[in-house]
């Protein structure tokens, strides 16, 4: 009896001691420990920047998933779930963006490095290099930014044009004084102006001449003024009478016959001149190219003027006629007809 006594009062000095104490206590955390372990599950979240390691009591991978992806301002989520304690969640940084384009907008949150033109490729958005995109297609996103696709068409067009005539009035003594006669009819052309239409979004923007192509040339109103200025423009600076005839001159050749011609514009003559009003036609034997002559009739009423003996011609040669005086047009040529005239040779 007094053996068992004996333990019993050792047994409670036992559990009264420090020992007990600090073993019960060791005891009861590894107990706690064990349980918060066998309680705790690890998350780990990994994004382009890094990883970071979490550590939850929360049990339900659902819930591991909102309260996780809910602090990741700007981000999407790719999560595995929870496997025993462990749960990774992947996460890539995203941005906002908004795409307007053909009369529509709408917005993206797209991962960061997302260029322009790939959200417009995933968005199945196509456009060619008339266009106009802003920002450029390569250009990465940034959060906030608008991408604007604005379609750009060009078309090319024609259009007709009248072209006006001129009139001109030229003074001439081949008529009358003070009279006038309208030796060509003045006629409309017309041209074919070639345009380029530029247009945004169906808004015509810009309008570019690319050409014009004249189909039908105007036909210049030629009128005649009866009036005594000489036909030819060419002046040798002359000591004239009070007749207006040259005080000097080395012969005159009177009641010689004058007809008229004209030519095709830059055609030469048989010397080589320009064919011009004022270069006449001569039989070089009897007036040698490049003499200076001065021409008129009698009486004044028709006055070709200076001229240079620069051409020749079978009637000519054949002393059928002496003169054959240039005019700039067909027409002034045949109502020369036949004339006589005056001829000074000057030098």
């Amino acid at each position: 009896m007094s053996r068992i006594w004996k333990e019993a009062r050792a047994l409670a000095a036992f559990l009264r001691s420090r020992a007990f104490a600090l073993g019960m206590l060791s005891v009861v955390l590894a107990f706690v420990v064990f349980q918060i372990s066998a309680m705790t599950n690890v998350v780990y979240v990994t994004d382009e920047e890094g990883s970071e390691l979490h550590y939850t009591m929360e049990s339900d991978p659902e819930k591991i998933f909102e309260t996780y992806a809910g602090q990741l301002d700007q981000k999407q989520t790719g999560y595995r779930g929870l496997s025993g304690h462990y749960a990774e969640l992947n996460t890539t940084r995203t941005c906002k963006a908004s795409i307007h384009a053909d009369g529509g907008i709408s917005f993206h949150d797209v991962p960061v490095g997302t260029t322009v033109g790939d959200l417009l490729y995933q968005q199945g958005i196509t456009y060619d290099g008339n266009d106009l995109l802003t920002p450029d297609a390569d250009k990465p996103i940034l959060d906030g930014d608008q991408i604007t696709l604005q379609r750009v068409e060009y078309e090319r067009y024609t259009e007709e044009e009248d072209i006006p005539y001129q009139t001109v009035r030229k003074n001439t003594s081949l008529i009358r004084l003070g009279r006038t006669q309208t030796i060509q009819q003045g006629a409309e052309g017309s041209k074919t102006l070639t345009y380029m239409r530029r247009t945004v979004d169906g808004r015509r923007e810009e309008v570019q001449l690319l050409g014009e192509n004249v189909t039908k040339p105007p036909v210049t109103e030629l009128i005649l003024i009866g009036s005594e200025e000489p036909v030819s423009k060419l002046d040798f600076d002359l000591e004239v009478d009070e007749n207006g005839k040259p005080l000097h001159y080395d012969r005159l050749l009177t009641d010689q016959i004058a007809t008229g011609y004209s030519a095709r514009p830059g055609a030469r003559t048989a010397s080589g001149r320009y064919a011009i009003p004022g270069h006449v036609a001569v039989n070089p034997n009897k007036i040698p190219y490049g003499s200076k002559l001065y021409i008129a009739t009698t009486d004044n009423r028709f006055v070709y003027g200076c001229a240079i003996a620069a051409d020749t011609g079978i009637g000519l040669m054949a002393n059928v006629v002496d003169v054959d005086l240039f005019y700039e047009t067909y027409e002034e040529s045949v109502l020369n007809g036949r004339r006589i005239v005056d001829i000074y040779v000057l030098e």
